[in-house]
């Protein structure tokens, strides 16, 4: 790719589950050189797992974002900035280091209040499984995930901040092929060394994808990743509608399980036909709902049908 930046016009990441459009709807969980990259192809790096995660002590809870909450942040990481974006998982918002102490720019996300009904017990594993499962994770197509703090009764997940959503980027239309090849590679890349950690993604998306001032693409939000292997035991099953209308596979839809991994890979050929397209091919990928998708199936009935095991 080009080392020139992004359009000054394209938004800020880690916006929690911006919709693209009206018919873009989010089912995650509760909530959300000129050739095809010869540059973009980073050695994949290993990382075993982490055993477990020391929850932090907590106070009551405060109902929002106060002053002594600020204070203890900004003391360790810097001064509060603006906010990204926000959705059903929390809020996320800049949060800069003071120029004698580096200058260093991190995105913080305030995980979403404990829902009625919801246990302390359910909240904490929630939270504190979102931020292992990031933490393990160490490749140069996944956003780095740094630090969890606890103050005052919040949560909040420190990460590197990446300044261009790769949506807006797209959508810019200024992306050239040999541009979306490289694009589409680093994906490929980073959703390669998460099935080599044992983890689908389930909700992979234009909207989770943010990109470096110096074009490297990385894969964000964890929160409706799932292990479907572990070392020595058979691989496991995912169930649910996770993930967002458009990029959604159909045995997603139609089956009570699925293997994550097939429904991410589908999800990335969904990323792939809107870069190029720079629309979706259709709102969901189901046959009696969709006019595209039938048109899609019925062109393609090979699609339907299931292979006999040899």
């Amino acid at each position: 790719m080009r080392k020139d930046k992004p359009s000054k016009s394209t938004k800020d990441h880690q916006s929690t589950n911006r919709s693209p459009s009206p018919s873009h709807s989010s089912r995650s969980g509760g909530q959300r050189s000129r050739s095809p990259a010869p540059d973009s192809h980073h050695t994949h790096h290993s990382s075993s797992r982490s055993s477990g995660f020391s929850t932090p002590n907590r106070t009551h809870p405060i109902n929002s974002l106060s002053e002594a909450t600020q204070a203890h942040l900004t003391k360790k990481y810097g001064k509060w900035g603006r906010v990204l974006g926000s959705g059903a998982g929390g809020t996320v918002r800049l949060i800069k280091a003071s120029n004698k102490n580096g200058g260093h720019i991190f995105a913080v996300k305030e995980f979403r209040p404990r829902r009625i009904g919801e246990s302390e017990k359910e909240y904490q594993k929630k939270v504190t499984a979102e931020f292992c499962v990031g933490s393990t994770l160490k490749h140069p197509n996944i956003i780095e995930t740094v630090d969890i703090v606890c103050d005052h009764g919040h949560y909040y997940e420190v990460m590197e901040y990446a300044p261009y959503d790769l949506f807006s980027v797209v959508m810019s239309g200024r992306m050239c092929r040999p541009e979306i090849y490289c694009v589409f590679r680093q994906i490929c890349d980073g959703v390669e060394y998460l099935h080599e950690m044992g983890l689908a993604h389930r909700d992979l998306k234009l909207d989770n994808c943010v990109m470096t001032t110096n074009n490297v693409v990385k894969l964000i939000d964890f929160g409706t990743a799932t292990v479907f292997h572990y070392p020595g035991k058979a691989h496991q099953k995912a169930t649910g509608i996770v993930g967002s209308d458009p990029y959604l596979a159909p045995e997603v839809i139609t089956q009570e399980n699925y293997d994550p991994r097939k429904t991410d890979v589908w999800s990335v050929a969904i990323i792939f036909m809107c870069m190029i397209l720079r629309r979706f091919p259709w709102k969901i990928p189901d046959a009696k709902a969709d006019p595209s998708f039938r048109a899609f199936v019925n062109s393609h009935p090979e699609l339907s049908q299931k292979s006999v095991p040899r």
